[in-house]
C-alpha cells in the first residue's frame, strides 16, 4: 500500500488474512523461542508464506492451519480465538469411567483453566465455582426431599 494510504498500490496484492491469526501464531512462535524461518522449516512452508499469514496478508489453507496449530501446539480453537463463543459439547461416550481422586480432579480442572487465554481465566474459574457450587445445593435439597 502507499504510505498513509488504505488503498492497495496498482500491481500489489490486497490483504486476504487476518491480522489477529498473524499476531497469535508470531506471539506463540516467540514464547516457544522459534524464528519464522524455524516455523516455515517445521511446518514444511515456505518462509513468505509464513511471513504473509503473520502480517494478515494470506490466510493459511485448512490443512496449513492444522499443521501449525500442530507446531505450535495449540488447539484451532486457540489459534483462531474461537474457544469462548463455542457451545460446550457433552460427551456421548457411554463407556463408564473410575472416578478420578480429589488431586486428579484438580489436576485437570487446573490444566484446562490453564489451556484458556490468560484474560478470560479468572472468568471461568469463577462460573466454574457457581457451577459447582449449583450442584452441591441441588444434591442437598434433594437429600432433603
Amino acid at each position: 500500500m502507499a504510505p498513509g494510504s488504505s488503498e492497495p498500490r496498482a500491481g500489489s496484492s490486497p490483504r486476504t488474512g487476518d491480522l489477529g491469526l498473524g499476531r497469535r501464531i508470531a506471539a506463540r512462535r516467540d514464547e516457544l523461542g522459534m524464528s519464522r524461518k524455524e516455523l516455515a522449516e517445521a511446518t514444511d512452508l515456505s518462509y513468505p508464506y509464513v511471513a504473509q499469514i503473520e502480517t494478515g496478508y494470506r490466510l493459511p489453507s485448512a490443512k496449513h492451519q492444522v499443521t501449525l496449530s500442530r507446531v505450535l501446539g495449540m488447539s484451532l480453537d486457540d489459534l483462531f480465538d474461537t474457544a469462548e463463543g463455542l457451545p460446550v459439547v457433552r460427551s456421548t461416550d457411554p463407556a463408564p469411567r473410575a472416578r478420578p481422586s480429589i488431586e486428579e480432579a484438580i489436576e485437570r480442572a487446573v490444566h484446562e483453566l490453564e489451556t484458556l487465554p490468560t484474560s478470560v481465566r479468572m472468568e471461568a474459574l469463577n462460573k466454574v465455582q457457581t457451577r459447582v457450587m449449583q450442584g452441591v445445593v441441588e444434591e442437598r435439597s434433594r437429600a432433603q426431599r
